[in-house]
């Protein structure tokens, strides 16, 4: 078994370098001039850059939405009303479009503000939505035996969830957050549309100038060479937490 699973890994690993080089060769846009590659590579400087801080944000606001949907308040009214704002903001951000959410932040919530800035707020305020209810399955993953007993020894729930219950539910959410965040990559194609020059614009503005649709297709290219690249990363780190059992 341990041969077939090393004969695949190469076998696999040959296809994407094929696939790599042949799509490479065939896409790439030898017209284009050095001082507009320098803004191509600045423009994916601008993909990354949002897809990590909003990635930040979301896990952060995620999180944080996760915990306090499982802190039970003394007044049964408070706890009843953080609920449904819980509740009611997961559902507003996972059931309206990305693109409708950032004109929001743009045109409405923050009017004068640094088109970078808002792309990065409004990704990942919309991914801490969906961050929240990855870390609440994880949690609710973990037998709920562990947060009783800690209770029960006269541990504080702060101290019983981060010790003992968040650890274990890192290792059940871990590709699910990898999964996000190459969703979060892909959804950063859309900032443009609010003056934050990422690479699917910037590859946009070369296509309409040499009238070719190459840089469009070269940008798939890199799209899918980032996405190999977080997945490997993504699961040599679920590998490693694995080794730690």
């Amino acid at each position: 078994m341990t041969e077939l699973k090393k004969l695949r890994t190469v076998m696999r690993t040959i296809l994407i370098v094929v696939i790599i080089v042949v799509a490479t060769l065939l896409s790439f846009p030898h017209e284009v001039k050095p001082v507009e590659w320098i803004e191509y590579v600045k423009s994916y400087g601008v993909t990354i850059g949002a897809t990590f801080f909003g990635a930040i944000i979301g896990i952060i606001v995620g999180v944080l939405l996760a915990f306090f949907r499982f802190q039970k308040l003394r007044n049964k009214y408070l706890d009843l009303i953080k609920e449904i704002f819980i509740d009611e903001y997961i559902d507003i951000m996972r059931g309206t479009p990305m693109m409708l959410q950032l004109l929001i932040f743009s045109l409405v919530i923050l009017k004068s503000g640094n088109s970078f800035v808002v792309a990065c707020l409004a990704l990942g305020l919309n991914s801490a939505a969906y961050t929240a209810e990855i870390v609440r399955s994880g949690i609710e993953s973990i037998d709920k035996g562990q947060m009783e007993a800690a209770r029960a020894i006269g541990m504080p729930f702060k101290m019983a969830m981060s010790e003992i219950v968040i650890p274990q539910a890192i290792k059940n959410i871990l590709p699910a957050l990898v999964n996000e965040f190459i969703t979060l990559f892909k959804e950063t194609s859309i900032i443009g549309y609010i003056g934050a020059i990422e690479i699917t614009f910037n590859s946009k503005s070369l296509q309409a100038a040499y009238y070719n649709p190459k840089p469009i297709i070269f940008t798939g290219v890199v799209y899918y060479v980032s996405v190999k690249i977080f997945s490997y990363l993504g699961k040599r780190l679920e590998g490693k937490l694995k080794e730690n059992d």
